[in-house]
């Protein structure tokens, strides 16, 4: 069958578009903090659906170059970071400190600075227009790194909503449909 405006509209009709908003953060269990997405004021601003790729290895034989699957990686694992709107009590904000203290505490040099578990989780919905999830995504091995600070502008200030950027890393992704 050709592909054909009528067939494209046909099609995109049945099957809609996925939507720049329709993304949450359904919850972040990790060292030092559990957030539940639908209890506590975890509203994401700005996200990403994670990369995945297979690493190309060549084998070369006779002149000719063979392109061979090699093992899978998750580009930009090491600073996965997500934009939250920053509430006015400061405790989302404060649970993201407390989390990166529990990590590693400068006043007690001492943290859970290992390896990141199973357990350690950041779940992401892609959601349809109804709110449901239609892909849930774990970032496994989920750990803290930065919170970004905060501009206040105290003088010139126009009552714009705060947000706060704050970065992972993880280990690896695993995809439910």
């Amino acid at each position: 069958m050709a592909t054909t405006i009528q067939n494209f509209f046909s099609r995109a009709a049945t099957k809609q578009f996925s939507r720049d908003f329709l993304f949450r953060v359904k919850q972040i269990d990790i060292e030092g903090v559990s957030l539940d997405g639908d209890s506590d004021l975890v509203y994401a601003k700005t996200a990403q659906l994670p990369g995945r790729n297979i690493e190309n290895k060549q084998v070369n034989y006779y002149g000719q170059t063979f392109n061979l699957p090699g093992k899978s990686t998750y580009p930009g694992s090491e600073a996965y970071s997500i934009e939250f709107f920053h509430d006015e009590q400061n405790e989302l904000r404060t649970k993201f400190e407390e989390a990166s203290r529990a990590v590693f505490d400068n006043e007690t040099s001492t943290g859970q600075y290992g390896i990141p578990g199973e357990g350690d989780l950041i779940t992401l919905e892609v959601i349809d227009k109804d709110l449901a999830p239609v892909q849930t995504i774990q970032l496994v091995g989920a750990s803290i790194r930065d919170i970004n600070p905060i501009d206040y502008a105290i003088a010139d200030g126009t009552g714009e909503v705060l947000s706060t950027t704050v970065t992972f890393s993880y280990h690896f992704y695993k995809n439910f449909s």
